[in-house]
């Protein structure tokens, strides 16, 4: 008797096949609020006077500028770990004991880190070419740092600075002309090195350049538009990273100068050749700054805290050539905290949904497919991991619905995110068609996002299946 083949699968000790389409998303993935809001800050001592009339909920400090904060701030907080002065160290143990450091003394102060500013350039790694070989290694290197003493901090990839369509070849990467690598190819080049398991969130600079929050990148030369963040979204899905949400770490426009007083007459050619192109009204940067927030809040869900650059860099070198005073959102008027722009004002009165710095559970794949032999009856093993695409952490518990027609075993039935659930089912006694099964995970703590979670089952008892062995592949390295 030859019998019919209906199914061919490759003998696995493990079977994960996710249902097509793998079932619709839980109904709270869509998230209302949605956005973190947060600001730059060079000098912690204006905090008080400056942040705490903006309404913002986050705060970005600088290493480079001071040391970590010595009491907790009413703000979550943002850190900035300067690499440069281990750029060229062989040995990254004194930089990871310099950013385990950090952490322990950051630990109830400090919701998240950001290693390194803009990498892609190199005048933050000691004047060297810029390297995402080394750079992917010292961002590992602080991740398992960090976990190790504050599992619940955030670590943020350094922000990039959107450098355009570099041309040339420098330390083998296309892209990297010796002083700046293109902001594309380092992203591609980073992720596939450190992929989803050094970084909790990616780090990106959307400036606005000269043009407005709508405008399409692809538009503009170099892509010099705020919407660029959506082009390294795009890098992270086709590297599997769907999971990893965007950080804008800075983004701002740059403010007319003449608003503040004419250039002293030394600088002009060179800040006009250098700033000049991309400069915006007074009233264009408050505008712009408000159209981002709420463009990122109505069409990035995978856009997470977002950090004006700056608070307080008016008076940073007052000589009057510096561009980041005019990215303030304060006047330099010869004050220590400067006078109103219209930025701030905008800002102050903008509408603002802030969102959680929240756990959320999700487990991959999101629905089960086993296939069983009518004619061979028995246990068969599949299983999900259970994953925290959130912040902080979680542990979950499982149980089975036994309602469901198909009894789910499940050998061990709680974990921490990153272990996996395995589920057996006895086939035994069960005839040709479908069965359905389902289980249910749900978090140990009540802050968790999308908890509880169901993962439906579905068992295929066919006439035979055919199981293919595939052979084993190597090759040398």
């Amino acid at each position: 008797m030859i019998r019919r083949l209906r199914w061919v699968v490759p003998a696995l000790p493990l079977l994960l096949v996710p249902l097509a389409g793998s079932g619709p998303e839980p109904a709270r993935a869509v998230l209302s609020p949605h956005l973190g809001y947060g600001i730059n800050v060079r000098d912690q001592s204006r905090i008080n006077s400056l942040v705490d009339h903006l309404g913002l909920d986050w705060v970005k400090l600088w290493e480079e500028y001071g040391p970590l904060p010595s009491e907790r701030l009413p703000y979550q907080v943002l850190y900035l770990v300067d690499c440069g002065e281990y750029a060229d160290d062989a040995d990254l143990t004194a930089w990871g004991d310099h950013v385990e450091a950090l952490a322990a003394d950051g630990l109830g102060l400090v919701e998240a880190y950001e290693i390194c500013n803009e990498p892609n350039l190199s005048r933050f790694w000691l004047g060297q070419p810029p390297d995402p070989v080394r750079y992917a290694e010292m961002l590992c290197v602080a991740y398992e740092r960090v976990k190790s003493i504050d599992p619940d901090a955030a670590v943020v990839s350094g922000g990039l600075a959107p450098v355009g369509r570099i041309q040339g070849n420098c330390g083998g990467w296309d892209g990297n002309d010796c002083g700046a690598m293109d902001e594309r190819a380092y992203a591609q080049a980073m992720v596939s090195l450190a992929g989803g398991s050094c970084l909790d969130a990616f780090g990106y600079h959307p400036y606005g350049f000269a043009y407005a929050p709508e405008q399409d990148p692809e538009q503009v030369s170099n892509g010099f538009a705020f919407r660029g963040a959506e082009v390294m979204r795009d890098i992270l899905l086709s590297r599997g990273l769907d999971h990893v949400p965007v950080w804008a770490t800075e983004f701002n426009w740059l403010r007319d100068s003449a608003s503040d007083g004419e250039l002293p007459g030394y600088c002009v050619d060179y800040y006009e050749t250098w700033f000049g192109w991309m400069e915006v009204t007074e009233q264009q940067q408050a505008d712009y700054l408000v159209g981002a927030f709420q463009y990122a809040d109505d069409n990035w869900p995978w856009m997470h805290a977002m950090f004006v650059w700056n608070l307080d860099w008016q008076d940073y070198h007052t000589w009057g050539c510096e561009a980041a005073r005019y990215f303030s959102i304060r006047r330099h008027d010869g004050t220590i905290t400067g006078t109103l722009t219209q930025a701030y004002t905008a800002l102050q009165t903008m509408d603002k949904r802030p969102g959680p710095f929240a756990p959320r559970l999700r487990a991959y794949p999101g629905n089960l497919l086993l296939l069983a032999d009518v004619d061979e009856p028995g246990l068969i093993e599949s299983g999900v991991v259970v994953r925290n695409v959130g912040y902080r952490t979680l542990g979950w518990t499982a149980t089975s619905d036994p309602a469901e027609g198909v009894t789910v075993t499940l050998p061990i039935s709680m974990g921490v995110q990153g272990d996996t659930l395995r589920a057996v089912v006895n086939t035994t006694g069960l005839g040709l068609g479908t069965h359905s099964g389902a289980i249910t995970i749900t978090a140990t703590t009540t802050d968790v996002l999308d908890s509880p979670l169901r993962i439906d089952l579905q068992l295929e008892v066919l006439p035979e299946v055919w199981r293919l062995f595939l052979p084993t592949v190597q090759r040398n390295s």
